[in-house]
């Protein structure tokens, strides 16, 4: 009898203690509001010239950080980063989808509005220099045609992000200076016809 007793106060101490057992479960961190992704560029561009998205050209809000990203030009996805390249055509759709740490993810679709360009033979692309590729002394040359009568160029130059770092107005041929850190760029050269777009690699 004193045996079954005490088997029962046993099996109850037993079920009161597992009875208090709190499980703790890492819930992941929720955000007020849901991911969202904006494309903010909208600037015209010259048909079949490459074009840098960086963070300038889109904003993505809400969520829980870091985010992912797939871009994607008519159906094919062309790049996986926070910066893409773009050679935008004509009646070309894009998608850019921003996925955060959930996994829940915002889809903004766009087209770009597309200059169409005049045609330019091979020798009038060679007649628009952009050196050196590799700059050491913070000096770009500029070699521009028609030597007779300047022409007027708009410089520009952007970071593997997509951000100006810098812009100036130059008349024939240039040398432009600028201060950049160590890295890769994009040197744009646009005058009212025509668009030339060089990388470069600045190492000091």
């Amino acid at each position: 009898m004193k045996k079954h007793i005490l088997t029962l106060m046993l099996t109850a101490f037993l079920f009161v203690g597992f009875s208090q057992t709190i499980v703790k479960m890492n819930v992941p961190k929720q955000s007020k509001e849901p991911v969202k992704v904006v494309v903010l560029f909208d600037e015209p561009v010259p048909e079949g010239m490459p074009v840098v998205l960086g963070l300038m050209g889109y904003s993505v809000t809400g969520g829980v950080e870091p985010y992912t990203y797939e871009w994607v030009q008519n159906g094919t996805v062309i790049g996986t980063g926070d910066i893409v390249v773009i050679t935008p055509q004509e009646g070309d759709r894009f998608e850019l989808k921003a996925t955060d740490k959930n996994r829940c993810y915002s889809v903004s679709s766009f087209t770009m509005k597309v200059i169409p360009r005049m045609k330019v033979t091979d020798k009038q692309t060679g007649e628009y220099k952009i050196y050196p590729t590799l700059v050491k002394n913070d000096q770009i040359h500029i070699e521009l045609p028609g030597a007779e009568n300047p022409m007027r160029a708009f410089i520009r130059i952007f970071d593997m992000k997509g951000a100006v770092k810098h812009s100036e107005f130059i008349e024939g041929n240039s040398s432009v200076h600028c201060t950049l850190p160590d890295g890769a760029y994009f040197v744009s050269v646009k005058t009212d016809d025509f668009q030339k777009v060089e990388k470069i690699i600045v190492q000091h």
